[in-house]
């Protein structure tokens, strides 16, 4: 028994001598590579409130996909990698940080905040080849088919085509005044209300722009207010600068309601305070999310805080990353040619729900919009209640 004992143990040994550095030696697995998912937004100032949103949503979707194995292109592994620069909402800094993200991080996808950035870097990203989405009103300067890799976010105000003629059948509202910031997001802002507008017999009775940095707005809002309009459309101020507006003209006595673009909620709390939101059009707004939205607000909660989810603005943030990933495995390439004619063309899933699909060539001559069903609330008696539920956008 002692002999046979001893015999196991050297076949043993021999076996892990042989065995060991034959393991040792194997070469390791391949880490995966990294893509870079660009973004220029702002981390600081007035806007940075979205900014901020933008970066920590986008962190925990790259961190979910990457956790789920990533990418798998040609039999290599690939995972994301966030890399944000602050824009301060200025062209020369998001000049700055785009050419640096192209040539030093190599990246081949960009999210910008703001139209007007995103013409001022056009003219590389297009030549580059480089993919594009404006978190930004959209407009026929740049969406186009002489841009074909810039795509939009959302519809953003273009919900007003929807909005409007709701507004027409369902209340007492006869007169509308617009009051948009003097940059380029408010004047194509002020275009889409304009076109909603027109498809009704509601009519304009004030048509001004004010300074995006303005902090004293009474004498310009009793100016709009002795038009007596019934509904005060101030869609796309910057977060802190839009929920002072609305303050300052609760104190000029408007009770009217308004109508607000991706309405930034803690700082509607924080600045305009709550009790002056009454009557305003939150868009997008949900009260019954689905259970993406569910589990995605409550991964955002957990992770950041409650303080600082945004609201449903959040989830207009959420479709791209997982986009992006899609067009990627299924053309198999880095191609942005192969992928923006992939997305174009795809039946997409969007957080909004289905049908979703890129839309818009009826206006901008080119599919860059997507288009999902639309959702807009209503604050009425502290509570925001539902009142575009789940419409379909149609053709735009």
């Amino acid at each position: 028994m002692k002999a046979k004992a001893i015999q196991s143990r050297m076949i043993l040994v021999l076996v892990l001598l042989v065995v060991v550095p034959v393991i040792i030696s194997l070469p390791p697995a391949a880490a995966a590579k990294e893509v870079t998912y660009g973004a220029v937004i702002p981390l600081s100032g007035p806007a940075a409130p979205w900014g901020i949103a933008m970066q920590n949503v986008w962190q925990m979707l790259i961190d979910k996909i990457n956790s789920a194995g990533g990418m798998t292109v040609n039999g290599e592994n690939y995972t994301w990698k966030l890399v944000a620069y602050d824009s301060a909402m200025d062209p020369s800094k998001t000049v700055s940080a785009v050419n640096r993200l192209i040539s030093r991080d190599d990246a081949k996808f960009i999210c910008i905040l703001d139209g007007g950035l995103v013409q001022a870097v056009q003219p590389i990203t297009e030549r580059k080849k480089v993919i594009v989405m404006a978190l930004a009103t959209p407009g026929k300067d740049y969406i186009n088919p002489k841009n074909p890799f810039t795509f939009m976010y959302g519809m953003d105000a273009m919900t007003a085509g929807i909005l409007y003629p709701w507004i027409e059948k369902n209340t007492d509202v006869k007169t509308v005044a617009l009051l948009h910031p003097d940059m380029w997001t408010g004047k194509v802002t002020a275009d889409l209300t304009r076109y909603g507008i027109s498809l009704t017999g509601l009519k304009i009775v004030y048509d001004e722009f004010a300074d995006q940095a303005a902090t004293d707005f009474f004498p310009v809002l009793t100016r709009a207010l002795a038009s007596k309009p019934d509904f005060l459309a101030v869609a796309n101020w910057d977060p802190a600068v839009g929920a002072l507006l609305i303050k300052q003209a609760r104190e000029l006595g408007f009770k009217g309601p308004m109508h607000l673009v991706t309405p930034d909620i803690p700082t509607l709390k924080e600045v305009a305070g709550w009790q002056n939101c009454e009557n305003i059009f939150l868009d997008p707004y949900t009260d019954q999310p689905n259970s993406t939205m569910k589990d995605f607000k409550a991964n955002y909660i957990k992770r950041y805080g409650e303080d600082q989810w945004p609201g449903p603005v959040a989830y207009s943030m959420h479709d791209y990353p997982g986009w992006f990933t899609k067009a990627i495995v299924a053309t198999q390439s880095f191609d942005t040619t192969k992928i923006t004619q992939y997305i174009e063309g795809a039946k997409l899933k969007s957080i909004w729900g289905e049908p979703a699909r890129m839309g818009g060539k009826n206006y901008f001559g080119i599919n860059r919009v997507p288009l999902y069903p639309v959702y807009i609330g209503q604050v009425q008696d502290g509570k925001v209640k539902m009142v575009i539920n789940g419409v379909d956008p149609g053709d735009l």
